[in-house]
């Protein structure tokens, strides 16, 4: 819980810090560059776990627990200290090797640890309490960022170094049963022999088309939000408090941070109750089931301005994340023998690397070009005005005041030109496709109990 803390405080704010060009202290970086630094941490922080499962099983839990906090902390310090790319980028992959080393020691321990008949409700409370901290988050993050962008990383540092102390007093992490005089190079051949089983690389393959939805959720969406939705008609009809608002030329506005938590308290509220009544139920159909409904929850997420969609969309794209996740988790540690817990949990770190690379990528492409509005700002400059603004932090403040619109009547002028509503619906195309691979996959496994 609280790695989780740590991270989401950081990944909540990393798109708006990063990319986002009119927040103040901001590094005001490319929105293509925001998904390179993306996929450079995505891809460290899930390809790292397809290894170093099978060096935990070899080597041991606790060692491994130190290696990734210590790896972790540096890289939330480097991230709030540097302002330039090379050092930044590096940052990130510190963090990623960190991270991709905790986390199958983490989900392996717990495999470990579960009776087999506990084990669907077991992965449902994990995912649970994983979404305590991040319920956690947004108040914390947001309250961070106020003091300065810098507080925010140093805070998920310092978090990370209680971490440290929890896991010296572990005095019952599980034995390690795997082979000690296991030499690195069969650790290695083990790794991809059953990497490589037909059913398995299928599985993650498929799966990958979940994460770059899952990806653009949590990495493009914030930027949707604070360039197109409006909120304030639902911030004044639910009568809010200020601390769950920010100032917009709209009014007040719910901040995307608390719009979040709405995903995390429906996950806190509901994964028991749906992991226990699905528990009988086919996995790799439930799987399916549950990405078909986060595709469409993502397209509805961004198909208006309005608020209500918003929120309809966070609502639907959830129920489909609580119904992925432990399955996901579950489907894998059932394949695993019980020496090769961290292996297996490593493995699905794959399909994270492969969904969050291509996510990252072509969620900062797609939005950059077709969706940012301070880049559709300056596209309307040069095909209507004839001027060419590179500068994309004042190229929406040059147009309205060139266009003589208020802030509102010019970001419905550039959405009914535009229509960047449309760049979610790739993303719904792809969820589609790795549903209907899940479901090929039954129908070739020839069984109704996986």
């Amino acid at each position: 819980m609280i790695e989780k803390l740590a991270y989401w405080n950081v990944l909540l704010q990393m798109p708006v810090y990063v990319a986002q060009k009119d927040v103040s202290g901001g590094l005001h970086w490319d929105q293509a560059l925001k998904g390179i630094i993306f996929f450079v941490w995505a891809l460290f922080q899930n390809i790292v776990p397809i290894f170093s499962g099978g060096f935990t099983d070899r080597y041991g839990y606790k060692k491994s627990f130190f290696l990734a906090i210590a790896l972790i902390f540096c890289g939330y310090l480097l991230l709030g200290t540097q302002r330039e790319i090379y050092p930044f980028i590096l940052g990130t992959i510190i963090l990623g090797i960190g991270s991709g080393i905790f986390r199958p020691t983490l989900q392996a321990s717990l495999s470990l640890s579960i009776p087999s008949e506990k084990e669907t409700k077991a992965w449902g409370i994990y995912v649970m309490l994983i979404n305590v901290a991040v319920m956690l988050t947004p108040p914390l993050s947001k309250y961070l960022k106020d003091i300065s962008w810098t507080t925010v990383f140093f805070a998920s540092a310092g978090l990370t170094f209680l971490n440290l102390l929890i896991v010296i007093l572990f005095k019952n992490l599980p034995t390690n049963k795997s082979n000690s005089a296991q030499k690195i190079k069969e650790i290695l051949k083990n790794i991809f022999r059953n990497l490589f089983k037909k059913d398995i690389i299928w599985f993650l393959i498929c799966m990958s088309g979940f994460i770059i939805i899952y990806m653009q959720f949590y990495e493009t969406l914030p930027n949707f939000i604070i360039d197109w939705v409006d909120t304030s008609d639902l911030a004044n009809s639910l009568k809010l408090p200020e601390f769950m608002l920010i100032n917009s030329p709209n009014g007040k506005m719910i901040s995307y941070e608390w719009i979040y938590n709405l995903n995390s308290i429906l996950v806190i509220l509901l994964v028991v109750i749906i992991t226990s009544a699905t528990k009988n139920n086919n996995r790799l159909k439930t799987i399916s089931f549950g990405i078909i409904l986060a595709s469409f929850g993502l397209q509805l997420c961004g198909l208006s301005r309005e608020g209500y969609y918003l929120i309809g969309g966070v609502i639907i794209y959830t129920l489909g994340e609580i119904i992925v996740n432990p399955k996901f988790l579950e489907h894998l540690s059932k394949k695993a023998e019980s020496v090769q817990k961290a292996l297996y949990m490593g493995y699905l770190n794959l399909s994270y690397a492969i969904g969050l690379s291509i996510g990252a990528l072509s969620g900062g492409y797609i939005y950059k070009h077709f969706g940012e509005k301070a880049y559709l700002a300056s596209k309307y400059l040069g095909e209507y005005y004839n001027i060419k603004e590179t500068n994309l932090s004042q190229s929406f403040e040059k147009l309205r005041i060139i266009s003589n619109l208020n802030s509102s009547e010019l970001t419905n002028l550039l959405w009914n030109n535009y229509n960047p509503q449309l760049i979610w619906l790739p993303f719904l195309v792809i969820g589609l496709i790795s549903a209907l691979g899940l479901l090929i996959l039954v129908r070739q496994n020839n069984t109704n109990n996986l």
